[in-house]
């Protein structure tokens, strides 16, 4: 695939990855005029963005990964869906429906949950001021109380794709968010696909990458299955779980630092699921949120959201090692669900059959997305570094130290952020363009 007649490396960038990272990289690239290529195994964009419209859901749109767009104050995607015009929803306008024992919890055990969170999360912000330990480590006073297993499991195997005794306190505090999350009409994949896909360039689908050689004074050689590409600089934007399975080679084999990075920074796996319900859902209003209370810490749970946005389904949220474990059981978890439908609201339930994420046996992603391991707060910061003289880089929510890892929106910046940082060091740029400018429409004549 080496351009004949032409000297040199065949670009100045190569982008693996076309999820939210390599869409930014291979946006910012193209923009200041960089020769530039794209590489995706998949046979899509968009990576772990992705809008479904399952036939067992009557065709409504499902997002099997990102559902929201977090922190829209900095995200730069409701930035970029607002210069568009496209209008954005709350993502919560429903209620909440707390089950204790099979049964709707009382109005007092409601407020003694709300008593516990907050007292649970005054100690565990108090102890991220000291040493590093895990989530759960940091809230043990409070063990015996009986809401603090489904605090820890929501804070935890919810929102951070790990459980609470795996998750590092320092990086739980570094990526707190706030609840003001927005929706996209048709899906976070479909939005990211549509505002990003026709900037990046040239780009190969179904082009999976099987080594880099990077080797001093020498240009970077990507292979893949369908050849070999040379470039003045690679950017590497698969998960931390391709990287961990060593499903890409290196030539020379990665430094010390960065595998350590590597090893700091697993993928958690938040899984989701849609299963039909009737319309309305006889007891229950649309976008309520029904949770159970978990008996114990480390055991395992499942929030359910009722007809979100007004669809025809139920979604459910189960993530950590209760997710792992039923990796490649979508039957179980189906039924777990419907369970708890059922404890909601007797008859919320007909027929059968359903939808299941795989994000965790998936060999293009092997997870949700990353979280630190206590002790191992670096390491997002040691993965961001640039190696070989700027000519290899990685990017991704893995690498944010901003409060953004684990957000699209927080994918987005590191892919911008990789991107600049060729365009300076490689391609000598004082100026470089940003996300936003690469969106701007341009002008012909």
């Amino acid at each position: 695939m080496t351009k004949a007649g032409r000297s040199g490396p065949d670009y100045d960038a190569v982008i693996i990855g076309a999820g939210a990272a390599g869409l930014a990289a291979s946006a910012v690239l193209h923009a200041a005029g960089c020769r530039s290529l794209l590489l995706e195994a998949d046979c899509r964009i968009g990576g772990r963005a992705h809008t479904l419209h399952p036939a067992i859901l009557g065709g409504a749109r499902f997002d099997a990964g990102a559902t929201w767009l977090h922190q829209t104050d900095r995200n730069p995607l409701v930035c970029l869906a607002r210069a568009r015009g496209i209008a954005l929803r709350p993502a919560f306008r429903g209620g909440r429906r707390l089950l204790v024992e099979g049964r709707r919890a009382t109005g007092a055990e409601a407020a003694a949950y709300d008593a516990s969170r907050a007292a649970w999360e005054r100690l565990v912000t108090a102890r991220a001021d000291g040493p590093d330990c895990s989530l759960a480590e940091a809230g043990t006073a409070r063990a015996d109380d009986p809401w603090t297993a489904s605090i820890e499991n929501w804070d935890g195997a919810i929102i951070a794709a790990a459980d609470a005794t795996d998750l590092g306190l320092h990086d739980w505090r570094r990526n707190l968010l706030d609840d003001n999350n927005l929706s996209p009409p048709d899906g976070v994949g479909t939005l990211l696909a549509t505002l990003l896909g026709p900037l990046v360039g040239p780009a190969r689908l179904n082009a999976g990458v099987e080594r880099i050689a990077w080797h001093d004074g020498e240009p970077c050689v990507v292979q893949t299955g369908g050849g070999t590409v040379t470039a003045r600089a690679v950017i590497v934007t698969v998960s931390t779980g391709v990287l961990r399975a060593h499903r890409i080679a290196f030539e020379p084999a990665l430094p010390q630092t960065t595998a350590e990075a590597l090893d700091g920074l697993p993928m958690g796996l938040l899984s989701k699921l849609a299963i039909p319900v009737p319309d309305p859902v006889p007891g229950l209003d649309d976008e309520t949120l029904i949770e159970r209370r978990v008996p114990r810490r480390g055991a395992p749970g499942m929030l359910v959201s009722v007809r979100p946005h007004g669809h025809c389904y139920a979604s459910g949220f189960f993530g950590g090692r209760h997710a792992w474990s039923r990796a490649g059981q979508p039957d179980a978890a189906l039924d777990e669900a419907r369970t708890i439908l059922c404890e909601a609201e007797p008859g919320a339930v007909t027929g059968a059959g359903g939808y299941v994420t795989a994000w965790g046996t998936d060999p293009l992603f092997r997870g949700a997305y990353s979280y630190c391991r206590p002790g191992r707060a670096a390491s997002r910061e040691m993965l961001g570094r640039p190696l070989g003289g700027g000519r290899l880089l990685f990017a991704g929510e893995a690498c944010r130290t901003d409060g953004l890892a684990g957000t699209v929106g927080g994918a987005l910046f590191d892919g911008e952020r990789a991107a600049q940082a060729v365009l300076r060091c490689i391609m000598k740029l004082d100026s470089v363009p940003s996300l936003a400018s690469a969106a701007e429409p341009r002008v012909h004549g």
